[in-house]
């Protein structure tokens, strides 16, 4: 198991916003792509996404 941190592994955006898409279908999949995209832009340390990865498997974890 490791977490994976977005902003530092900006790699894994696809993979972070493919599982919010599917987790939360109801919300518009531009909002998640935007909210990724930011906060690896961002100067300051909040806002955050990790990617817990465990035998292939994602989960995504926000800090605010």
């Amino acid at each position: 198991m490791r977490i994976i941190s977005v902003r530092q592994n900006p790699e894994y955006k696809e993979k972070a916003i493919k599982y919010l898409q599917e987790s939360w279908s109801e919300i518009s999949p531009i909002i998640y792509e935007d909210c990724i995209s930011n906060s690896i832009q961002a100067t300051q340390s909040l806002p955050q996404w990790y990617l817990l990865e465990k035998e292939g498997e994602y989960i995504v974890e926000f800090f605010n």
